[in-house]
């Protein structure tokens, strides 16, 4: 039973750290610009796409279809940030909403219009098992808790001590004095927007060989598990993003094995529901942003 928990949870901080470097470019996103991008989860999709697109179709390696993958999420991000985020910056909370709304079906309907709606198998990533201290693992998983680790790791020491990162914060604290100052807060909002829709390609291309399929709707369920995880660790706050995203991770994972795994998704809500009933801003304060 001991043995038992213990890999579980395990496999929840897998799936934490996945949750973790998608979730905090999305509370980077809101800490900068206000809004809650609901296209989020497309990104993710869109990352996946193209290092199954160039495993597929060019027979690249695996690492080779990481940066593929990422970079072709950067330059969707890129055009999208341009004539969509940029708009929102100072705008109601509503006008993010709806056009974040409109890019999600845009870039999903445009990928199933491409590619078909059906399944596809992603045959990349490293599928070996590995023993670390008694438990095995596919080798794709332990990548991606390092590679987690790093990625916070990196983020925290360029929003303290980086130019762009310090300017994120200050953007992040107010808006109307960075303007005041000299801050581009459209540019800074741009290169946020990008670098979270990075990560969230990043994710998904680390996930891809876990999932092992892909397909047009998938980025959905990852935004909806994504919310959630920002609001419980303080809306814009990177740190309570990560520990709120091990949370949900662990507790998908013992509530798959010990109660049923039809229940696995409705998790992440169950447990917003605790966490705000207990601490209404949610764990750490929104105020104290990157």
């Amino acid at each position: 039973m001991f043995y038992t928990i213990i890999e579980q949870i395990v496999n929840g901080i897998v799936s934490g750290s996945v949750y973790a470097i998608v979730a905090v470019g999305m509370t980077m996103i809101f800490g900068v610009l206000r809004a809650i991008n609901f296209a989020h989860g497309e990104y993710y999709m869109l990352g996946t796409f193209g290092a199954w697109f160039a495993i597929e179709y060019f027979d690249l390696p695996y690492p080779v279809a990481v940066v593929i993958g990422v970079v072709a999420t950067a330059v969707i991000a890129v055009v999208v940030g341009n004539f969509v985020m940029q708009r929102i910056v100072g705008a109601p909370a509503e006008a993010g909403v709806l056009a974040t709304l409109g890019v999600a079906l845009i870039l999903q309907n445009t990928v199933i219009l491409v590619f078909g709606g059906g399944y596809k198998f992603f045959s990349g990533g490293y599928i070996e098992p590995v023993t670390l201290f008694g438990f095995t693992l596919a080798e794709q998983r332990i990548l991606i808790i390092v590679i987690g680790l790093i990625v916070f790791v990196g983020l925290e020491l360029m929003v303290t001590y980086s130019r762009m990162g310090k300017a994120m914060r200050a953007v992040s604290q107010n808006i109307e004095c960075c303007a005041v100052v000299g801050i581009d807060v459209r540019h800074i909002a741009l290169w946020t927007f990008i670098l979270g829709a990075a990560l969230a390609g990043l994710s998904g291309v680390l996930t891809a060989p876990v999932n092992v399929s892909v397909y047009g709707g998938m980025g959905e369920l990852i935004t909806f598990k994504t919310l959630p995880i920002i609001i419980m660790g303080g809306l814009g706050n990177v740190r309570g993003t990560f520990v709120a995203a091990m949370i949900l991770g662990i507790a998908e994972s013992l509530v798959a094995t010990y109660v049923g795994l039809q229940l696995r998704d409705t998790v992440g809500f169950a447990t917003l529901m605790l966490v705000l009933m207990w601490r209404p801003h949610g764990l750490f304060s929104a105020q104290a942003r990157f």
